[in-house]
This record gives structure tokens, C-alpha cells and sequence, in this order.
């Protein structure tokens, strides 16, 4: 597949791709580009836990994503940065925002579920409403399923977080607490997001 091709959108295969669990060349060096990001994020959060920023982790969503918006630069970078940097940092905020909601004392993994369930349904939503995602049904039915095991990981992570303490209150005590849930969920969510991500014809490739 030449990169004339997919600039102009034109591939015959439309991108569909199979219901299955491995990456894919293309999905694969999405996914090394979001791991990038997920260190950034980490590094980022470390930072704002040491100033005791509010909603620190919402506000560097950006840097999850930032290393991929970069890297396929060359390829609607306008709606990479809506979808991808201000949809998804919406999602996180929105999921926050609800989980926040739920009685954490009644319910100790409804939080998470939530949580893991609106940021991943609604990021995905963007992703694939936006003709960034990959066609066909079996990405749909992907979506689905790594909504459902973003949502289950979600409200495993949250629970760890409250039930598992620290013996350290402060720092890095709360930034390793923060690590309980961020580093297993966004790990997962860059699997998911890198398989529903359409080939990127910007795409730098190793």
C-alpha cells in the first residue's frame, strides 16, 4: 500500500480489519508511539503530584497522545488534535467527573467500572466517528469488547487504588498511588486505540 494511497484515502481494503488480538505492522508502531506518550504522562504526573496540582492528571492528558499526533504530523493533523488530544482529554475529564459521582463506600469498584467505561466508550466514539478509526463491523465489535475490558480494568485499578495504601502520604507515596491505576489502564487503552486506529499514511515508520 503506497503512501499516495492512503493520503487520498483510496485503498480498496477500506482498512477493514479482522476481530483478533494481535497488532499489526501499522498498529504496532501506533502502539510504540503510545507508549511514548504513556511516559510522558507518567513523568508529567510525578511532576504535578510534587506542586499538588487539582486534576493534574486530567489536564496532561495531551502527552498520551502527543508522541502519535507528532509522529503522522503530516496526515490531518487538525483532526488528530481534535480527536485525538482535546476529544480524548474531554473523555478523561468526563470520566472523572462521573465516577466522582458514585458512593466509593457502598460500591468500592463501581468508581472505576464507570470511570474505565465513559473514557474508553467516549474516546473510542470519537476515534471511529471521526473516520480515524479503522471500517467495517469487526472494529466495531473490537471497540466493544475493549470497552467492556477497559471498564473491568478500570474498576480493578480503582479498587487496588483505594484498598492499598502507602506508608508514605505524601510524595512519592501519592504518585506511585495515582501509578496504581494510570499505568495498567492507559497501557490497555493504547492496545485498544492502536487497533481501532486506521494505517496512517503521516505515519513515521521505524
Amino acid at each position: 500500500m503506497s503512501d499516495a494511497a492512503i493520503l487520498a484515502d483510496e485503498d480498496p481494503r477500506e482498512y477493514h480489519s479482522s476481530f483478533n488480538l494481535a497488532l499489526d505492522s501499522a498498529a504496532g508502531t501506533a502502539f510504540k508511539w503510545l507508549i511514548l506518550g504513556h511516559l510522558f504522562f507518567i513523568a508529567g504526573l510525578c511532576v504535578l503530584t510534587l506542586a499538588n496540582v487539582p486534576n493534574g492528571a486530567v489536564w496532561i492528558t495531551p502527552l498520551l497522545t502527543l508522541p502519535l499526533v507528532w509522529a503522522g504530523r503530516g496526515h490531518k493533523l487538525a483532526m488528530k488534535v481534535a480527536v485525538l488530544i482535546v476529544g480524548l482529554t474531554f473523555a478523561h475529564w468526563a470520566a472523572a467527573q462521573l465516577a466522582s459521582q458514585v458512593n466509593a463506600v457502598a460500591n468500592p469498584m463501581l468508581p472505576g467500572l464507570v470511570g474505565g467505561a465513559v473514557g474508553a466508550g467516549l474516546g473510542l466514539l470519537f476515534v471511529l466517528g471521526s473516520g480515524l478509526g479503522r471500517h467495517g463491523i469487526a472494529t466495531a465489535i473490537f471497540a466493544l469488547f475493549g470497552m467492556a475490558m477497559l471498564a473491568g480494568l478500570g474498576a480493578l485499578v480503582v479498587y487496588l487504588y483505594m484498598t492499598t495504601g502507602t506508608s508514605n502520604q505524601g510524595f512519592p507515596g501519592n504518585w506511585l498511588q495515582l501509578l496504581k491505576i494510570y499505568v495498567p489502564w492507559q497501557i490497555g487503552f493504547g492496545f485498544v486505540l492502536a487497533k481501532v486506529l486506521r494505517p496512517d499514511g503521516g505515519l513515521i515508520e521505524e
